[in-house]
């Protein structure tokens, strides 16, 4: 191939690669690697930092530049077109300088020709359009919900760990999250959307063997959707009664509730909704007594009361506690066929 001489520059293809009839340097000097818009609109949430794409918003950002920076890469590569005889254009890089309502992209571009690369860095203006997106809007006018779940408590109220527990799944869904109104009987969850809603009701019928029911009111596009989720409040070693039998909470499986008939002695699985629809409270019968084990010589247990004293058989006698002292106080009830320790008391 016969020796090009650079006609801006001077000098020769032995000394540089050429692109058409010009060096590469000045072939960029002259027309570019790309052609890319001059100016470049971005709208954006002045509290999430998420920016506006095709009419739909993005996830929130931790920064304003990242996301403008997101947005510009993913708007350009679109648009970016190669200069003739450029075959192949990537943008490479993307540098941001912002001033107020306005900003500077700079843009890092690389060309191919044939076996020949050229880099260029282009400069955008990018105009700055602050607004709120529709979720921090909402958030801020506590406006813009079209769900609320209610959420009550039975039959303990909700405090200690079973409120953190509650906060941590509402904070899990906290995106879609309106406003949370804290009241005397419960907590309102004011929700943007109907999936949302029932989503963080599923996980609190899954974790709080809740009761769920769903009804509407208002009609059209003002339909809102009500959430009713009433949380049971029990943990493992609690004494319930369900339809006049006592039953010893063991705790949940994938089935269901563990419980035993302590009438019976019979354990039984129990779904959250046959619960419910049976009725519960805790136990509160006659049965129940708070007693101190004197002694479990060979096999045979002495329990006494303020009231009275009980010994009876060691094969008649079931402890729900890990371990059992002598000299220590438990929860004891008394069936006809077995005497339970529920557990030990203070």
């Amino acid at each position: 191939m016969p020796e090009k001489i650079c006609p801006m520059c001077g000098r020769s293809s032995a000394e540089v690669e050429f692109i058409g009839n010009l060096c590469k340097d000045c072939f960029v000097k002259k027309y570019g690697v790309a052609q890319l818009p001059e100016q470049v609109e971005v709208t954006y949430c002045t509290s999430c930092h998420a920016h506006r794409s095709m009419g739909r918003w993005s996830d929130p950002y931790e920064s304003l530049e990242e996301s403008i920076a997101d947005y510009l890469e993913a708007y350009l590569a679109n648009r970016v077109k190669p200069v003739e005889p450029i075959e192949e254009v990537t943008i490479k890089g993307l540098r941001l300088e912002i001033a107020g309502k306005e900003a500077r992209a700079y843009v890092d571009l690389e060309g191919r020709y044939g076996s020949v690369t050229a880099s260029e860095t282009a400069v955008v203006k990018v105009i700055l359009k602050p607004t709120l997106c529709p979720i921090c809007s909402s958030r801020k006018t506590g406006e813009g919900y079209t769900a609320v779940v209610q959420v009550r408590s039975y039959p303990r109220p909700l405090k200690g760990e079973a409120l953190r527990r509650l906060r941590r799944i509402i904070d899990s869904v906290s995106e879609d999250v309106v406003k949370v109104k804290e009241l005397k009987e419960g907590i309102d969850v004011y929700m943007r959307d109907h999936p949302t809603a029932r989503v963080l009701a599923a996980r609190l019928r899954s974790e709080f063997n809740a009761k769920v029911v769903e009804t509407f009111k208002g009609m059209g596009e003002k339909v809102k959707l009500y959430v009713s989720a009433r949380l049971a409040t029990l943990s493992p070693g609690d004494l319930i009664e369900v339809e006049g039998s006592p039953m010893f909470y063991l705790g949940d499986t994938k089935n269901g509730m563990l419980l035993v008939n302590l009438d019976t002695d019979k354990r039984v699985m129990m779904s959250p909704e046959r619960l419910w629809d049976s009725g519960f409270s805790l136990y509160q019968g006659q049965n129940l007594k708070s007693m101190m084990l004197l002694s479990r010589q060979g096999n045979r247990y002495v329990l006494v009361s303020d009231e009275d004293s009980i010994e009876v058989p060691s094969d008649q006698v079931e402890a729900f506690t890990e371990s059992l002292n002598e000299g220590e106080r438990y929860l004891v009830y008394l069936s006809r066929r077995r005497i339970y320790l529920v557990r030990r008391e203070g």
